[in-house]
């Protein structure tokens, strides 16, 4: 019988897409570790985890948090269910590319330990392991967006929520700029390597003066009320 995958809606710098996630993943299933051996694996210089399925870590709890703030709400506004979903359905995909970052980025791995690899196979590699980080850049930067739905709605919960889950984005776009900045040093292609930087920093300064006023707004909110 054919493995049956579950479907998600991810919004994507290139419109909705359905995606399939399966169960196919790495020998090591970093998605599914204890945090105590995922943290343990990250500071191992010999181990897997990279900036790359750091931000992807982050990413999934900035999704999350998020989420927590339109659920605390308890609303049945339709707009904010849909809201909800869309983060809930973000959550599962920032989970699921904890390890895909890992996959698309074994060929890299590979081309770097070889002997006599040509310019054109790393460059190659570096194509295929840069596609993630600047996918969930452009991910987190909607996480944010969404953040606008709840900006003056419910209690403190609802405000310490949506503002964590502004931070976390932010933290998770950093990573994947790291990561992307350290393939694109490495690059022959030296327009490519710097496409893959300046598309997320465009994606970050279009956003730059959103996250300024949610997070004024927001920690305006948390503030106590002076006496």
């Amino acid at each position: 019988m054919a493995e049956e995958k579950k479907k998600i809606l991810i919004h994507t710098a290139d419109g909705d897409h359905v995606v399939a996630v399966g169960e196919h993943k790495p020998k090591q299933t970093f998605g599914a570790m204890p945090v105590k051996d995922y943290v343990a694996a990250v500071a191992d210089p010999d181990g897997l985890p990279q900036a790359g399925s750091v931000g992807a870590v982050v990413s999934a709890l900035a999704a999350a948090m998020g989420s927590l703030a339109v659920r605390a709400l308890r609303s049945d506004d339709a707009s904010l269910q849909k809201t909800a979903e869309e983060l809930r359905q973000m959550t599962d995909y920032m989970v699921f590319q904890i390890d895909e970052e890992l996959r698309a980025r074994e060929p890299l791995d590979r081309r770097r330990v070889e002997e006599n690899v040509t310019r054109t196979d790393l460059d190659s590699a570096l194509r295929v392991a840069s596609d993630i980080p600047n996918e969930i850049v452009y991910i987190m930067c909607r996480c944010i967006e969404l953040m606008k739905e709840v900006v003056d709605k419910g209690d403190d919960l609802t405000a310490c929520s949506a503002l964590a889950a502004v931070h976390l984005s932010m933290a998770a776009i950093r990573c994947m700029q790291a990561e992307l900045l350290s393939y694109a040093k490495i690059m022959d292609d030296d327009v490519f390597g710097y496409t893959i930087v300046r598309e997320a920093e465009l994606n970050l300064a279009d956003h730059q003066e959103l996250v300024d006023g949610l997070v004024e707004e927001l920690t305006r909110r948390l503030k106590r009320a002076k006496k």
